[in-house]
């Protein structure tokens, strides 16, 4: 009689550190190239990309501000209370921006409570209306969803061409397909769109949600100044229980396609499973192509 021999089924290890340090290094070279080239367009266009570097505040008290009549009569102070305007100057590397600020104090109190208004102004000191419109909201949506598409092309290019990208070359992590070869370009851009759309979707969705019901912004309909004041001197504690609630589960969720994965352990996460590739350490590839000598 033969006796059998069992094989177990053998798993590519987790490598969970591995690849979540090679994930925050890959973020944090694309999005230093990206500062590189968005600061001078800032600086020539005077339009905002979200990008910052050596950014400084100062503030200079001031009562020459054409909007001061304005808060004065808006928001008339009440016993007790003292009021301070300034004007700050928000600078960074590629942008400035201007800020009118009245903070109301009530000075019969201990803890010296206080109040502020704030909105940005141009050249000539006028208010530049608050712009909470839907189309607002979608524009800054769709600028972080298009810094994100540049990052999923250039790191599906790049495994794709049988290259790896600084992270993964640091932790010595290469990206294959299941028969341990390079990955076909359209295998590496499903890996990456799998990976960011589950968390992109809730993102967009926690987003919306806070537009749609921020305590106070439906009294800042128009953006005008005079409600920005309004909105201010009225300011009641809001409740952000449920805003907390939607971001907390979508949290969860995201969690749990990022990191679920890792712990019902099958060899692969599941963007990995879809695209059809697995990740391994790039010194042991090598080891096993490598034929040995006697």
């Amino acid at each position: 009689m033969t006796a059998g021999i069992f094989m177990p089924t053998t798993r590519p290890p987790r490598l969970f550190w591995r690849r979540a340090v090679a994930f925050t290094v890959d973020i944090a070279v694309f999005y230093s190239i990206l500062m590189v080239l968005a600061l001078p367009l800032q600086a020539v266009t005077g339009w905002n990309l979200g990008f910052y570097i050596g950014q400084s505040t100062t503030c200079e008290v001031t009562g020459d501000s054409p909007l001061i009549h304005e808060v004065e009569t808006g928001w008339p102070l009440a016993d007790g209370e003292t009021r301070t305007n300034q004007i700050c100057i928000n600078s960074s590397i590629g942008m400035q921006q201007r800020f009118f600020i009245s903070t109301v104090t009530k000075t019969a109190d201990a803890n010296g409570a206080s109040r502020f208004v704030s909105i940005g102004i141009d050249q000539d000191g006028k208010a530049i209306p608050l712009d909470i419109s839907g189309t607002s909201t979608a524009s800054n949506i769709l600028l972080q969803l298009f810094l994100l598409a540049l990052f999923v092309l250039a790191t599906a290019r790049i495994t794709a061409s049988g290259r790896r990208t600084p992270g993964k070359a640091l932790m010595f992590l290469r990206i294959l397909d299941i028969a341990r070869t390079v990955p076909p370009f359209k295998h590496c851009l499903t890996r990456e769109i799998w990976k960011f759309l589950p968390s992109c979707l809730l993102g967009i969705a926690v987003t919306i949600h806070a537009a749609q019901n921020l305590p106070g912004l439906s009294t800042l309909a128009s953006g005008a100044f005079v409600d920005v004041i309004h909105a201010a001197r009225d300011m009641q504690a809001p409740d952000f229980s449920t805003l907390l609630a939607v971001g907390l589960i979508a949290w969860l969720l995201g969690a749990l396609w990022w990191l679920g994965p890792f712990i019902l352990w099958q060899g692969q996460t599941i963007y990995d499973r879809l695209a059809g590739c697995i990740v391994l350490r790039s010194d042991a590839i090598e080891d096993q192509s490598t034929p040995s000598q006697h």
